[in-house]
């Protein structure tokens, strides 16, 4: 009995064994002709480059930079009070247009309004003193020395009392230039401070933009000249400035030249504090051959465009460029006004290769 049972076993396990070599055979064919289905309905690769051309034109280019800043206004005074005192007046509030001279505020200024009183009076006292002492000197009756006395006392009252006259005129602030009350940090009752503003006034008829160049457009430029202002949170359109200040020298530890444009705003749609691009010309050339910029390849080391020839034959030709300001490139030899160049796919293409071209 134990022998059939021992046969039974083995003959079991050589069952499994096949069992599972069928199953991988299986596996292995079912991948096979799943791999050969994939390989069907894959599309084959067309030889066939698509590519865009266009024509070589004579025109103009012109090579400019961006310089960014911001805008700040031509003028801007912040008025700390010379006096300390409670304002008694605020004339103006936020966003007022002002003119030279307006009167902003008032501080109270009753003992200093006594003290100009006083120093009024002395002054003249003083003055009427000086003409009796000067008639009685010319008659003999006074010395020399006591209408030189009385001289003094006259130049002592005066200079008090315009001192007197500026202090009181310091609890009195006015708007030193034109322009629109940008900030009003004070109220009646309160106690102007000499820490901090009470009125920011600025003219915003004018803006300027502080910025910077390089070493290689500091002789291109000069003041005077008119750039292109930017301001894309105002209009795509490019603004009209002017160089009003050019330093021939970098400051201390940098390396750029300090620049200012001013700008015109007199429509007042332009608002300090927007970030602007002065957009300068650096290079410009006229009636030259140009192409796109992505039209330009590099192989082994050549710059090179590929021209197609006779509508039919693509030629790779050895070209020398010029200015190139990103979108267009000056072509001084190599390709000619009027020929056809190659300004999508050149880069799959090789001289024998079949193309298409497409609009």
């Amino acid at each position: 009995m134990s022998k059939i049972s021992d046969s039974v076993k083995t003959l079991s396990k050589k069952k499994k064994i096949i069992l599972v070599l069928v199953v991988l055979l299986i596996i292995f064919s079912a991948s096979r002709i799943i791999s050969t289905k994939l390989e069907d309905t894959t599309v084959s690769t067309s030889d066939v480059v698509n590519i865009k051309v266009t024509d070589a034109a004579i025109t103009a280019l012109e090579n400019t930079s961006p310089l960014t800043g911001r805008l700040e206004p031509i003028e801007e005074v912040s008025l700390v009070p010379k006096a300390i005192g409670e304002v008694t007046v605020v004339n103006v509030e936020l966003g007022q247009k002002v003119t030279q001279g307006t009167v902003l505020f008032e501080l109270d200024k009753t003992q200093m309004a006594a003290s100009f009183n006083q120093a009024k009076v002395s002054y003249q006292d003083a003055q009427t003193n000086l003409k009796r002492m000067e008639t009685l000197y010319h008659e003999g009756a006074v010395s020399l020395q006591q209408y030189e006395q009385a001289k003094t006392a006259y130049t002592i009252a005066k200079e008090s009392y315009t001192a007197a006259g500026d202090g009181l005129s310091n609890y009195i602030v006015s708007s030193p230039i034109n322009g629109y009350v940008t900030s009003v940090n004070i109220d009646v009752g309160t106690v102007a401070s000499q820490a901090f503003p009470a009125v920011t006034v600025a003219n915003i008829d004018k803006l300027e933009i502080n910025t910077s160049i390089s070493e290689n457009m500091i002789n291109k430029l000069a003041v005077g000249d008119k750039v292109e202002v930017l301001v894309s949170a105002v209009s795509d359109s490019p603004l009209s400035g002017t160089i009003t200040a050019l330093s021939p020298a970098p400051p201390a530890g940098t390396l750029t030249y300090p620049m200012k444009v001013s700008l015109d705003n007199d429509t007042l749609s332009v608002k300090p504090g927007m970030f602007a691009e002065v957009i300068v010309t650096s290079d410009k050339t006229e009636g030259v051959v140009a192409l796109p910029s992505s039209s330009i390849l590099i192989k082994s080391g050549k710059t090179v465009a590929a021209v197609i020839e006779d509508n039919e034959k693509l030629v790779f030709r050895d070209v020398v460029i010029g200015v190139d300001n990103g979108e267009l490139v000056e072509i001084k030899s190599g390709v000619e006004a009027g020929e056809t160049v190659v300004i999508e796919g050149q880069h799959y293409l090789d001289e024998d290769s079949k193309f298409n071209i497409i609009e």
